[in-house]
Order: C-alpha cells, then structure tokens, then sequence
C-alpha cells in the first residue's frame, strides 16, 4: 500500500517535472533506473517512520493529555503473590494515579493566577533547599569525625549534669522467683548472693525453673518495671527492700523470692552515664554538625568569590 501510494505521489511529481526541465540548475533524470531508486528511498524512509510509529509505549490510562504507561507501572509495583494480587495492586495504583492528576489539572485550571504563581515559587524554593540541604548532608557525613571519646561524653556529662537530672527513680537488682519446694534452692540462693562468672552461667542454666527472674543487674530499670518484676514489692514495703547490697529472701504463698539491689538512684540524682550514653554521643555529633555546617557555608562563599564564579555588582 505503501508503495503504491509513493507511486502515485511520483507520477504527480515527473508530471510537473517535465514541464520544467531544468530545477535550480539541474537536469532531472526520468529513467527508469532513477525512478526507481527514487521509489525505494521513499519507501525505506515512509517503512522506517511506520516502524517507529508502531514502537510507541503501551498506553495503560489517559488523563487529558497525560498518559500512564506500561513501563511507569512496572517501575511502581513489586513481584504479586498471585494473580489476584496483581489485578488488585494494578488497579489501586491506576485509580491513585488517576486521582492525583484529575486533581492537579483542576487545580491548573481552577485555582487563580496569582496563587499558582505563589505555589509556583513555593515549589521552586522547595527544590532550591532539597537539592541544597542533601548536598550539604552528603559533604558533612563524609567530612565529619564520628568517633567520640569517652573524655568528650564525660566533659559533657560533668559540664551539662544539671539538664540530666532524673524525673524518677533508677534501680539495678537481680532478682529470681521460684517454687518453694524446688531442690536446688540452697545452690540457687549460695550463687544468687555470691554472683560471680561461674554462678551466673549456673544460674543461666537454670531458669527455665524459675517463675520469674532479673539476672542482668548492670541494667537500670525503671519503679514501674521493677513492681512488674518482683511482684511481693509494693508501696508499703518499698522502703524495706530498697537497701544498697543488702540480700533478701522473702517467701509467700506464691514462691521463694531471692532479692538483691546493687545500686539505685533517686529522684533528682543525675541520670547515669550508660543510660545517657545514646543521648551525649547524638548531641555531641549534632554539634559537630553544625559547627562544619556554618564553616561550610562561608567557604563555599569564599572561594566563588575568590575564583570569580561570584561577584556583586
């Protein structure tokens, strides 16, 4: 078809041809061999712009003059479970992208001039200090020291003691519950009180006959969790209990209780270091931080102004 249409396109053209011989200085060339180079040049290029037609992208939806296709969907969706999974997840993404652009261009066309012109700036300024503020992170994370000292977190603890102050009181126990008639309760109770390596592996070993237990007495807990723990304390009997390296054993109708505080801090004492720890180390970085953030920020200055990529006229 294609071929035929050149055809009758050429014949036109000869027709036209031959009434002038000569065009711009040139004697046209009406064989038969000419005509058909001709033909093929025009058919190799009409087949090449029909090849390149039929390539297009697969449309999926269309809003308007925006089109959704098949390679932005699967840029978008994951691998599916099943078939179902796919018709679903297919279905809600279209019907989500629809819904944004429905919206947008009534919003074009709908909102006054000045305030798309003000949203337009918005999102300028917007694109202005992402690409900025993600460079100027980049740079930092490369460029700063993020090794602190045990030196540096003391000074700030010892400099900034009166900000960690604690709103509650702080407690280390070790704690173990267990059945009155259990048979290993006097080796329990002589590696409880003694509580060294080879006890807390033995200990370790025999939890699983515990009703309860706080084995880890390096960790600070909170009032609430202890009561939690140790269910024979409560408020009237606190004052009892919480005794520094002082050990109890107290017995109920639910159990052997073995009890042991190893240090606790009070209302108002400063927070201990280990448990400050995450916060001193994530300030002191914030600090450094904003310290190179500053420096940066008249260096970049500095030298476009020095290499004349800035000037002020």
């Amino acid at each position: 078809m294609i071929y035929s249409l050149l055809q009758v396109l050429l014949k036109k053209t000869i027709k036209i041809v031959n009434k002038k011989a000569i065009f711009f200085g040139f004697i046209v060339i009406r064989s038969s061999v000419g005509l058909k180079l001709m033909v093929f040049s025009c058919f190799i290029v009409c087949v090449s712009c029909d090849q390149f037609t039929v390539s297009k992208e697969e449309v999926i939806a269309r809003v308007g003059t925006v089109y959704l296709y098949k390679t932005d969907l699967e840029k978008e969706l994951d691998l599916f479970v099943n078939m179902e999974d796919s018709l679903l997840k297919t279905r809600n993404y279209i019907d989500q992208w629809a819904r944004k652009e429905i919206l947008l261009q009534q919003a074009e066309i709908n909102l006054k001039t000045n305030v798309i012109e003000d949203l337009d700036v918005l999102i300028e300024q917007y694109k202005i200090d992402l690409y900025s503020n993600t460079y100027k992170q980049t740079v930092i994370n490369k460029s700063i020291d993020t090794i602190i000292s045990s030196k540096e977190i003391d000074s700030f603890l010892f400099e900034n003691r009166s900000i960690f102050k604690l709103n509650a009181p702080l407690f280390q126990v070790r704690f173990i519950q267990l059945p009155p008639d259990n048979v290993d309760i006097k080796e329990i109770k002589r590696s409880f009180q003694r509580f060294d390596l080879n006890d807390r592996y033995y200990l370790d070993s025999l939890s699983f006959q515990f009703t309860n237990h706080i084995l880890a007495d390096t960790v600070w807990i909170n009032k609430s969790n202890l009561f939690s723990e140790a269910r024979f304390l409560n408020q009237e009997n606190y004052n009892r209990y919480i005794k520094k390296s002082q050990f109890f054993e107290i017995e109920d109708s639910l159990g052997v209780y073995l009890f042991f505080v190893k240090n606790y801090l009070n209302k108002g004492d400063v927070s201990p270091k280990e448990v400050l720890l995450p916060t001193i180390k994530n300030i002191i970085l914030n600090q450094r931080k904003l310290l190179y953030n500053r420096q940066f920020e008249k260096d970049i200055l500095y030298d476009a102004i020095k290499s004349k990529t800035y000037e002020m006229y």
